[in-house]
């Protein structure tokens, strides 16, 4: 009860784009970087411009946080404060708007690692599907959820090399065989 009242608390020091910003953050999964926040996170009423700033002051404000282990900023949300965001995004309506731009932004990732995966950038690449696994995970949860196999097969397809590399073979296995025992239309 202490942690939901000082999360209502925070959150109503927020303004209304801040608190926007927050509850869109929660469909990211292990982390994200600003491209990817801008990305998912700016339509309607936010403006790619202004997730920077948002962010930062979402970040003084502790609601969110920016481990960087391996050079490369990233972001990210303490798992209770991240189910709060959810819970709040459920209530908003904003949550297939922000789960389909999720969505987009990683089958798209993906699919530009893929030609280049096992060329010179191997490192670059490995290294960025890896830190972004959970979200990808999460995107083929949504894409089986919501019925959208289509990006779910595209994601699959995408990410076979590195499922290969990294031992994550059987895990791409039932993926695909989740996905294609859907019915689907393109």
């Amino acid at each position: 009860r202490t942690m939901r009242s000082t999360l209502d608390w925070s959150h109503d020091l927020l303004t209304e784009n801040e608190r926007v910003l927050f509850r869109r953050l929660s469909v990211f999964s292990g982390g994200f970087t600003l491209e990817a926040a801008e990305e998912t996170c700016a339509f309607g009423e936010i403006e790619q411009e202004e997730v920077l700033e948002l962010l930062g002051r979402l970040l003084e404000q502790s609601l969110v946080t920016s481990p960087t282990a391996d050079g490369s900023r990233r972001y990210g949300m303490l798992e209770p404060v991240r189910q709060y965001a959810r819970e709040n995004l459920e209530e908003s309506g904003d949550v297939a708007a922000t789960r389909e731009r999720h969505a987009q932004h990683f089958v798209t990732l993906a699919e530009t690692a893929k030609p280049v995966f096992l060329g010179p950038e191997y490192p670059v690449w490995s290294g960025r599907l890896e830190r972004d696994h959970d979200n990808l995970r999460e995107v083929l949860r949504w894409a089986r959820e919501a019925g959208d196999v289509c990006a779910g097969l595209r994601l699959v397809g995408a990410l076979s090399w590195f499922w290969w590399t990294h031992g994550y073979l059987l895990e791409g296995r039932r993926w695909a065989e989740e996905l294609l025992s859907q019915p689907f239309d393109d």
